[in-house]
C-alpha cells in the first residue's frame, strides 16, 4: 500500500477490501457511527470503507467523515420525493436508480447497516454485496438479522431500556472491531479559554429544559465564575428559543458575557468554537458528540427518552445527570402532560457541576458526597464514563443511588460480552437496598423457569432431529414435537409477566428464533436447538452473577452488623 498526499493508493493486482455502512439517521448517529469505524481504520488501514447516508445530515458533517470514509454516497431524500411529487414517481426511481448503480460498482465485501429502520432496510436489499449484517429484507419481503450483536441491539435499544452498552460500542461489536485501550485524554488546557459553550435544546422539547431553569443555571454560572464567558449554540430554527434566554431580565447584567451563536455557525464552526471551550453543558444532542472528538468535558442533562448509557458522548472526560423519575426513561409515543423528570434535577446540582468542571475539570465520588446536598441529589443519578479495553461504561458518583435498571445493565453486559464475545467483564458488585434486593430474587425465580423452557427446547428439537434421521420418519410426531416447541416459546414470554427485567433475554431468543439459519427442516431444527443451547447459557450465567451479587449483599450486611455490635461493646 503506498501513500501519498495522505491518501492510501492500493498497488496493482492486489485486491483492496470494500467495506459499506449504511447510516441513514441524524448527525449524532453519523458522529458515533464516524467513531467506530475510525478505530476500523486504525486497525485494518487496508480495508475500503464507504459510507450511504442522507445527505441533509452527511454533508454538512463532511469535515468529520471525510476523514474517516474513503467514499460518501449521498441519499438526496428531499430531491427524491421532489421530482416524485413534480414529474411522477417514475423519475424518483429513476434517480434511486442512478445511485444504486454508482454504489453496486463498488464490489462491496460486506454491507453493514446500523439505521435499523424500513427504510434502511429496503435500501440495504437493494445494495449488492457478498455478505449482510444488520437487518435487510430477504426476496420474500421478510425482515433479516442475521448477525447476534444486530439481534442485541433490536432486542435491547428498540424494545425496551436495559441495554448496557453505549451505541458506539454496539457499532463496534456489530462491525467486528476488536477494541484496545481507548485513550482520549483533554486537549491541552493552553489551547482552551475560559469559555463555557451551552447547547440547551433538543430534537423534542420533552428532551430539554424550558428557557426558565436554563436561565437559573446560566446566572449562577456567571455569578460563580467570574473568568468564563458563555457561548449559546443551536440550529436556526432554536434562535426565537434562545432569545427566551438571553433576554431575560435576570442575565441582563451579565449581558456582555454572553455571546448568542444560535443559528449563526456551520457545523465545522462550531466544532472550532467547541475545540477552544473548557466545557460544554447541555441536553443529549449532536453537539455533545461533537465535544467528544474536540476532546472537551461534556456535561449532559438527560431528561425524557434520553437514554444515557447508550448516547452519553464516547469519551473519557463526560459526566452525565438524569433523572431518577420512575417513568425516566420514556418511549417517544408515549404521552406525558407534566414532564415530571425535568424538575427532578435540580439546577443547583448543575450549576455546582458546572463550577468544579471549570475550575478543577473533574469530578469525583468524594466530591459528589462533600459539596453537593444530598437533598438535591436525591432525585438524581450522576454519572461519569469510564473505559475499560476499549468499552465505554457509566459509573455512578452517587454510590447511594444504585437503581435496578443500572444493576441489571451492569450483568447483561457481562452475560453479553461472555456469551457473544467471550469476553470477560469484570465489575464491582452493586450495592443493594430492599427493593433491588427483591427485583433479583424475582429474576432468579424467572430465570429458573427460562432455563428449564429452554432445555425442554433442546430435547424437543433433538427429538424432531431424531425422528428425521430414523428409518421411517413419522410427520405427525415431527408436528407433535413441533407443538410443543411453540408452546415452550409462549410460555417463555410469559415470564415477562412476573420477571419483566428478563425481558432483554426473550426479546433477544424471539429475534434468533425469527431468523434461524437453513434451508432445510434439518438445518433449521439444528438452528432451533442452538438457540436454546444459548438462552440455556445465558440463564445460567445471569443466574450465578445474581445469586454472587445477593451472597456479597448479605456479607456485606453481616460486615455491618458486626462492627456495628463490636461499636455498641
Amino acid at each position: 500500500m503506498k501513500v501519498t498526499n495522505n491518501k492510501r493508493i492500493p498497488e496493482p493486482n492486489i485486491p483492496v477490501n470494500t467495506l459499506g455502512i449504511v447510516q441513514l439517521t441524524r448527525f449524532g448517529d453519523l458522529i458515533q457511527t464516524a467513531q467506530a469505524v475510525e478505530e476500523l481504520k486504525k486497525n485494518n488501514p487496508e480495508f475500503r470503507i464507504v459510507l450511504i447516508a442522507r445527505s441533509q445530515f452527511a454533508k454538512p458533517l463532511d469535515f468529520i467523515l471525510k476523514k474517516v470514509f474513503d467514499k460518501i454516497y449521498y441519499l438526496d431524500t428531499k430531491k427524491i420525493f421532489m421530482n416524485s411529487e413534480i414529474s411522477g414517481i417514475s423519475t424518483s426511481v429513476s434517480t434511486l436508480n442512478s445511485l444504486l448503480s454508482e454504489i453496486n460498482a463498488e464490489s462491496i465485501e460486506v454491507l453493514i447497516n446500523l439505521s435499523f429502520s424500513k427504510s434502511s432496510s429496503y435500501l440495504s436489499s437493494l445494495i449488492k454485496s457478498v455478505h449482510k449484517i444488520g437487518p435487510f429484507f430477504d426476496l420474500e419481503n421478510k425482515m433479516q438479522i442475521n448477525d447476534k450483536w444486530s439481534q442485541i441491539l433490536y432486542a435491547t435499544v428498540m424494545r425496551g431500556v436495559l441495554n448496557p452498552f453505549t451505541l458506539v460500542d454496539l457499532f463496534k461489536n456489530i462491525i467486528g472491531i476488536k477494541s484496545s485501550d481507548f485513550k482520549n485524554t483533554n486537549a491541552s488546557s493552553s489551547s482552551r479559554n475560559n469559555s463555557i459553550v451551552i447547547h440547551p435544546f433538543a430534537s423534542q422539547e420533552r428532551k430539554a429544559w424550558k428557557a426558565e431553569k436554563w436561565v437559573e443555571v446560566i446566572y449562577r454560572t456567571l455569578r460563580d465564575n467570574e473568568q468564563c464567558t458563555l457561548k449559546i449554540v443551536g440550529a436556526k430554527n432554536e434562535v426565537l428559543k434562545s432569545h427566551l434566554i438571553t433576554e431575560n431580565p435576570l442575565l441582563k447584567s451579565f449581558g456582555g458575557r454572553i455571546q448568542n451563536l444560535t443559528g449563526k455557525t456551520t457545523l465545522a464552526e462550531l466544532s472550532d468554537e467547541l475545540k477552544k471551550a473548557k466545557l460544554f453543558v447541555g441536553h443529549d444532542s449532536m453537539v455533545g458528540h461533537l465535544a467528544a472528538l474536540n476532546k472537551t468535558i461534556t456535561l449532559t442533562v438527560s431528561l425524557g427518552s434520553v437514554r444515557p448509557h447508550e448516547t452519553t458522548p464516547y469519551h473519557e472526560n463526560a459526566y452525565n445527570l438524569a433523572p431518577r423519575t420512575k417513568c425516566f426513561p420514556c418511549f417517544p409515543t408515549d404521552s406525558c402532560s407534566f414532564n415530571q423528570c425535568h424538575h427532578d434535577i435540580p439546577y443547583q446540582v448543575v450549576s455546582s457541576a458546572i463550577k468544579q468542571l471549570f475550575d478543577k475539570g473533574e469530578i469525583n465520588n468524594d466530591w459528589a458526597k462533600s459539596s453537593i446536598s444530598s437533598f438535591h441529589t436525591s432525585s438524581v443519578n450522576f454519572y461519569r464514563t469510564h473505559f475499560n479495553k476499549g468499552q465505554m461504561s457509566l459509573e455512578s458518583l452517587i454510590e447511594t443511588h444504585v437503581d435496578s435498571p443500572d444493576i441489571f445493565r451492569s450483568l447483561y453486559k457481562v452475560a453479553w460480552s461472555f456469551v457473544i464475545n467471550d469476553y470477560e467483564e469484570n465489575l464491582p458488585f452493586p450495592k443493594l437496598n430492599p427493593t433491588t434486593h427483591r427485583e433479583l430474587l424475582d429474576a432468579l425465580t424467572g430465570l429458573q423457569h427460562l432455563f428449564e423452557l429452554s432445555e425442554f427446547g433442546k430435547k424437543y428439537s433433538h427429538y424432531i432431529l431424531e425422528e428425521i434421521s430414523s428409518q421411517t420418519p413419522s410427520i405427525v410426531k415431527i408436528k407433535d414435537y413441533s407443538k410443543k416447541i411453540d408452546e415452550i416459546d409462549h410460555l417463555q414470554s410469559l415470564v415477562l409477566k412476573t420477571s419483566p427485567n428478563l425481558a432483554p433475554i426473550v426479546d433477544y431468543f424471539v429475534i434468533r428464533k425469527a431468523n434461524l439459519f437453513g434451508d432445510s427442516i434439518v438445518k433449521l431444527t439444528e438452528s432451533s436447538y442452538y438457540s436454546y443451547m444459548e438462552c440455556s447459557s445465558l440463564c445460567s450465567i445471569l443466574f450465578e452473577l445474581i445469586e454472587n451479587t445477593i451472597s456479597e449483599h448479605k456479607n456485606s450486611i453481616g460486615k455491618t452488623t458486626s462492627r456495628s455490635e463490636a461499636n455498641k461493646g
